[in-house]
């Protein structure tokens, strides 16, 4: 959210350094979205902001507050164009991992692939050689429909978590 910077601050970014490629105006101020190549961000800007005076960030001390900072940097970043340090992901690298084969999973779910098809394909190929009986208590089964199961749920709204850290 930006507004009309106090006077005794030294801000010196005006709204017209961000462009309004796709603006929409309701009764809670102006919404911009404004995107890059390879980024896309989200502005608010408050009623009665003065459009030629220096802005300022107004961030919320809510749930989301860390990730507002964070999106706060990036846009001043993006204005004054200084250079954006990496983001250190708070994802470690297993958890990136089993990311990547939930999408996998999730993916193939969706193609309507069998469990074990899912299991063979991503975990260790040699499910399919397995008699019924022994695929019924494979480890692997079980792994495969928790990674479905976690992947369905990140799809309905669970990759928010991810989203505020969590």
């Amino acid at each position: 959210m930006l507004t009309t910077a106090p006077s005794e601050t030294a801000s010196t970014i005006t709204l017209d350094r961000i462009p309004s490629s796709l603006t929409m105006e309701r009764g809670d101020g102006r919404h911009i979205l404004w995107r890059e190549t390879s980024d896309e961000q989200r502005i608010w800007i408050l009623p009665e902001t003065n459009p030629s005076a220096p802005i300022a960030a107004v961030i919320p001390f809510d749930m989301h507050v860390a990730q507002r900072v964070e999106a706060v940097l990036r846009l001043w970043h993006r204005l004054t164009d200084v250079a954006v340090r990496p983001v250190v992901s708070p994802l470690t690298e297993q958890q990136r991992r089993r990311m990547i084969l939930m999408l996998r999973a999730l993916d193939g779910h969706q193609q309507q692939a069998t469990y074990r098809d899912l299991a063979a394909t991503l975990l260790d190929a040699d499910v399919r050689t397995q008699s019924r009986r022994d695929w019924l208590t494979s480890s692997y089964r079980s792994q495969i429909i928790r990674m479905v199961k976690d992947a369905v749920g990140r799809m309905r709204g669970g990759y928010r978590d991810l989203l505020i850290g969590q």
